[in-house]
Parts: structure tokens; C-alpha cells; sequence
């Protein structure tokens, strides 16, 4: 089911796009599988902590993964198991369409105006490369 949440319009051009807009175009293979509205925060909400991960380096985003993954899944191993696909998609997925964009996702809102849902999405603006831990680089 395709939901119709219009971003908001910023009042000057942003060269990544607008967060709102990112984070719905993110999000929309996991969006696609459901049909209830409770669901769709919850799924933006879900992306929203997948991306703010992959701006993480990457030992420490394996820390986050596999924290993410316990706590979702505790007591369903099927669950757990899905938790864990859905997170490796979605940060290969900001890997192959998103690599240059830095922004952390800071919170969203989705409301009404006018007889449509809107979402406005609040972001901050990361270091360009994550920092390399100490010890990981080999001569």
C-alpha cells in the first residue's frame, strides 16, 4: 500500500534533497510491505536508527547491529532473523543510493495539513568519513 506523506518544502534548495523526502525513498522497501498506519512510524522510525547506524564506522556499527537485533528479537528467533535482514538491507541500500549523504536523521513528525499527512524530518550534518579506529589501519 502506498501511503501519501508529502514532505515539507524548505524555503531554499538543499543540495542532498530534503531529509523528509530521503528518508521516505530510504525506508520504501520496508514501507511497500505493510498496509496499517500504526506500522508505517514505527518502519520510519526503524530506517531512522538503520541510517543513523551506517554513519557509524563500521566495528561500531556492528555493535549497534547486533544490539539492535537482541533487543528487537529477544524471545522470536524468526523475528531476530528478519530484524537482522532488514537492518543489513537497509545499510546496503545506504551504501548504493545514499553513500554521500552524512546527515543524522535527528527526530521526524508526521501530521496533518490540509487533508494530508506530512512529514517533516529534522537532520544534522555529520563529519564527511567516519573516523578510523586506532590499530585498524596496516602498513
Amino acid at each position: 500500500m502506498q501511503y501519501a506523506v508529502e514532505p515539507l518544502w524548505p524555503k531554499q534548495p538543499l543540495p542532498l534533497g530534503k531529509m523528509s523526502e530521503v528518508i521516505l525513498d530510504f525506508a520504501e522497501p520496508l514501507l511497500n510491505t505493510i498496509d496499517d498506519d500504526e506500522l508505517f512510524e514505527e518502519v520510519l522510525r526503524f530506517a531512522g536508527i538503520c541510517w543513523n547506524i551506517s554513519l557509524l564506522p563500521e566495528n561500531e556499527q556492528k555493535q549497534m547491529v547486533q544490539s539492535l537485533v537482541n533487543e528487537m528479537g529477544k524471545s522470536d528467533i524468526l523475528k531476530r532473523l528478519r530484524v537482522e535482514e532488514d537492518i543489513r538491507m537497509l545499510l546496503e541500500r545506504k551504501k548504493v543510493f545514499f553513500a554521500d549523504d552524512r546527515r543524522m536523521l535527528m527526530d521526524f513528525k508526521i501530521f496533518e495539513e490540509k487533508g494530508l499527512r506530512r512529514l517533516l524530518a529534522m537532520s544534522a550534518f555529520t563529519k564527511d568519513k567516519p573516523e578510523e579506529t586506532q590499530g585498524d589501519a596496516h602498513d
